[in-house]
């Protein structure tokens, strides 16, 4: 098998994400691994798609592997979940510096609800890949349809918590505001690349379908809205002063 357009978004995202895993990797030295921090959550999404892409740039060699496809499947379908954990986590943060100035910041658990409800998406969505009957051409199924609805849901959720943040907007320390800018433009981005989704799960359209549809549409509606999020998150990163780690009542009782 030769080199196709396809293949070429592959080689695109290599470019793109193993510069950004290392990336993210260092934001998430330099801020600390902690929850809040969100940048692990790159790490992870840019090492899925490294990895996706290797899969599917294998199958010009190895054009009759089932697994490298349904590797790459996988990969391309969990990618959402990383990305929504991330803006979860920036937005947390920004929680974090309103708790440092007042006590009108959000109960952490609000955070923890929306973040575990992409958990469950992710779970599905693994599952439905790797049970689909007919991978090349059909990934409706009832497990990766309940997916594309809890990722809806949890994207809605991260706008209830932009919104909620934003309004205690006068309250964030200096500097921190631009991780609500960067949740913002995020946001539809992701959305594009979950209508993409629906159109390919719900609605079955040929030019929607990942392994035999439009490449171009892919390449519109998925891969640059996800270099996208992760190029603007992690720009917003490196322009980021290193914070203490919120100390909690508990912790203060120690």
């Amino acid at each position: 098998m030769s080199v196709d357009y396809r293949h070429g978004l592959s080689i695109l995202d290599l470019l793109v994400y193993i510069p950004t895993l290392f990336i993210a990797l260092w934001l998430a030295f330099h801020h600390g691994f902690t929850r809040s921090a969100g940048w692990i959550f790159f790490a992870i999404f840019s090492l899925i798609q490294v990895i996706g892409s290797c899969c599917y740039l294998a199958t010009i060699s190895n054009p009759t592997s089932e697994n490298l496809y349904i590797t790459w499947a996988v990969c391309s379908s969990i990618g959402l979940s990383p990305l929504i954990q991330a803006c979860i986590s920036m937005l947390s943060r920004a929680n974090d510096s309103i708790k440092r100035t007042t006590d009108q910041s959000l109960h952490p658990l609000v955070f923890k609800a929306t973040g575990t409800i992409t958990i469950i998406a992710i779970i599905l969505s693994i599952i439905g890949s790797t049970h689909a009957t007919d991978i090349m051409h059909n990934m409706s199924n009832p497990e990766t349809k309940a997916s594309l609805v809890l990722f809806l849901v949890a994207w809605l959720g991260l706008g209830i918590l932009l919104l909620l943040v934003g309004a205690r907007f006068s309250s964030i320390e200096a500097g921190e505001h631009r991780l609500l800018f960067a949740v913002g433009v995020s946001m539809p981005l992701i959305l594009i690349r979950l209508v993409y989704s629906y159109l390919s799960v719900f609605g079955q359209r040929r030019d929607f379908n990942m392994f035999t549809g439009n490449v171009t549409i892919m390449l519109v509606m998925v891969v640059l809205e996800q270099i996208g999020v992760v190029v603007v998150c992690l720009g917003v990163g490196l322009t980021l002063d290193r914070r203490d780690a919120l100390v909690r009542p508990l912790e203060q009782a120690d």
